[in-house]
């Protein structure tokens, strides 16, 4: 996994940035209520909305239903400390990271580092992180997968 600039993500990922940098005003961050559901719907089903819980730990509060594709598995209300799989290691640094640097993060990494495949499918995610009463409280995560043949899934 590694730290991209903004130019090297996926255009459809540089709008949803754009969209929480709009969002977010003055601010350091957006309140997590400065969004309605109409904003997401060019992304709906690549999204994830994750809840930052007392402890550290992070929960699924939304995991989109296109991302259940690559990752074979429905994680909507799932903590990550209840998921075994190596995965939930990978998500847990990326989030972890956003919280404790208190920004966004543009990340890259092939898919071998989710999952046992071959070529040259890649990851793209976007971690940014939303307020409640001034508190990190929620990650909006964006997701792309782009096969080896340069396809989004």
């Amino acid at each position: 996994m590694r730290e991209v600039q903004l130019a090297e993500m996926p255009i459809w990922l540089r709008d949803l940035h754009a969209l929480w940098v709009a969002k977010r005003g003055a601010r350091a961050f957006p309140p997590r209520n400065a969004f309605i559901l109409e904003d997401f719907m060019p992304w709906i089903g690549r999204l994830h909305l994750i809840e930052v819980l007392p402890g550290g730990d992070f929960r699924f509060a939304i995991y989109g239903a296109s991302t259940n594709v690559p990752m074979r598995r429905e994680y909507t209300g799932l903590k990550l400390s209840d998921i075994a799989e190596p995965i939930a290691r990978l998500w847990e640094a990326g989030y972890r990271d956003a919280v404790a640097r208190r920004r966004p993060l543009l990340l890259h990494h092939p898919l071998a580092d989710y999952a046992e495949r071959d070529g040259k499918t890649e990851i793209w995610r976007v971690v940014l992180p939303m307020t409640e009463g001034g508190e990190i409280s929620h990650l909006l995560v964006g997701f792309q997968v782009i096969a080896e043949d340069g396809r989004y899934l």
